[in-house]
C-alpha cells in the first residue's frame, strides 16, 4: 500500500512543487485523479490528508531533467528548483557552476513550459530580493505566474515572491471569512492580499519596496480586486504602524525579521484575531514560539512549510489573541 497526499485538483501543481522540493514525491508511482482530487504518491508522510491504496506504477518517461545529463554532471545538478511562470530558477554549487549551460539546456528540454533558466545566488538586501543570473532564454525577468486560480505578473529580479508558499496562501484563503480586516505587514507584490481581497476581505498592505507597490497594484487590477478592498502603503512597517487600526488577521511573512517585529505588530490585533507568522527555525534547536509571546497570545498551530537550508526550515505559527483579563505588558 502506498501513501498518497490528497489535494484539490486546483492545488495539484502547487502540491507537486512542494513534494518535489521536500523529496517526498514517489516517482515510481503516478498521481491519481478522482472526483475533483489529485492523489500524489509519497515516499514518506507529510502534513495533509493522507490516503493509502495500492498505487499506480509509473510507466512513462520521468521528467527528472537530470536523466538527460551525463552521470558526472547529474550528480552535481540540483534535483529541486523553483518555477516562476516560464522561468526555472536553480541554485548551483561552486562545483556545478561550470556546467550551468548544460544543466539549463536539460531543464528546458524536460519541462516544455519553461522558456528561461536563471541561477539563484541568494536573497539579499533590504527588500529580500533574489540575486538572479539568466543563463538560458531572454534576459527579461518579467513573467506571469499562475497559482490557486490567480495570476501574478512581476519582475522576479526586483521584488520578493516565493512560489513555494502557494499551499500556505491556499490554506489561509480557506481559513478567512469574508469581510475580515487584514494587515499584510510585509506584503511584497500582495499574493496573500490578492487572494484574500477576492474573498471580500479589506486588505492593508505594507511594503517599503517601490517596485513591490507597482506590481501589487498591477496584480490587484489583473485579478479584478476593487480598489475599495485594499490600500497599499509604500513604507517600512514601523513607520506606518502608529497610524493603523486594529485587525482581525495579520500576516507577517518576513522570515528573517518577523520575530523582531512581533511585539510591536501584535498590538494591532483584535481580541480573537490571528497572526500568521513565518520564521526561519534551526532544525536541531530548542526554539519555542511561546518564549516570544505575551501571556494573552497563544500559538494554536505550527508546521514546517519547507526546508530552507540543510540546518533550518521555514516554519509558520498561527497565533491567537485571547480575550481574558491578563494585563498586556506590551500595550
Amino acid at each position: 500500500m502506498i501513501k498518497h497526499l490528497k489535494v484539490l485538483e486546483k492545488n495539484a501543481q502547487e502540491a507537486k512543487i512542494f513534494l518535489e522540493k521536500s523529496n517526498a514525491l514517489n516517482d515510481a508511482f503516478l498521481p491519481v485523479k478522482k472526483e475533483g482530487y489529485i492523489f500524489w504518491p509519497l515516499k514518506f508522510e507529510v502534513d495533509g490528508e493522507i490516503v493509502k491504496f495500492e498505487g499506480l506504477k509509473a510507466t512513462k518517461y520521468s521528467r527528472d531533467y537530470r536523466l538527460l545529463l551525463s552521470s558526472k554532471i547529474r550528480n552535481l545538478a540540483p534535483r529541486a528548483f523553483d518555477i516562476f511562470g516560464d522561468i526555472g530558477i536553480i541554485r548551483l554549487s561552486d562545483e556545478s557552476l561550470k556546467y550551468s549551460e548544460t544543466i539549463a539546456e536539460a531543464l528546458l528540454k524536460s519541462h516544455l513550459n519553461l522558456k528561461k533558466v536563471a541561477i539563484d545566488k541568494g536573497v539579499k538586501g533590504e527588500y529580500r530580493i533574489r540575486q538572479l543570473q539568466m543563463i538560458a532564454g531572454e534576459s527579461d525577468f518579467v513573467s506571469l505566474h499562475k497559482e490557486n486560480g490567480f495570476e501574478f505578473k512581476l519582475d522576479i529580479s526586483k521584488v520578493y515572491f516565493s512560489p513555494r508558499l502557494s499551499m500556505e496562501r491556499s490554506r489561509i484563503y480557506e481559513a478567512v471569512n469574508s469581510g475580515e480586516e487584514i494587515l499584510d505587514a510585509f506584503a511584497g507584490v500582495c499574493p496573500f492580499g490578492v487572494s484574500l481581497g477576492s474573498k471580500g476581505c479589506k486588505i492593508t498592505a505594507v511594503d517599503s519596496n517601490p517596485d513591490s507597490e507597482y506590481w501589487a497594484h498591477e496584480n490587484f487590477r489583473r485579478n479584478k480586486i476593487s480598489e475599495l478592498n485594499y490600500v497599499f502603503y509604500c513604507s517600512k512597517i514601523e513607520q506606518i504602524l502608529p497610524k493603523l487600526n486594529l485587525y482581525d488577521r495579520i500576516i507577517m511573512n518576513s522570515p528573517t525579521t518577523s520575530l523582531s517585529y512581533l511585539s510591536r505588530i501584535s498590538k494591532k490585533l483584535k481580541v480573537g484575531g490571528v497572526i500568521h507568522l513565518y520564521a526561519l527555525v534551526e532544525n536541531e534547536g530548542d526554539f519555542k514560539i511561546e518564549n516570544h509571546l505575551s501571556p494573552n497570545f497563544n500559538c494554536v498551530f505550527q508546521r514546517v512549510v519547507h526546508p530552507y537550508s540543510p540546518s533550518s526550515g521555514l516554519v509558520v505559527f498561527d497565533i491567537v489573541k485571547a480575550g481574558n483579563n491578563v494585563q498586556e505588558t506590551n500595550q
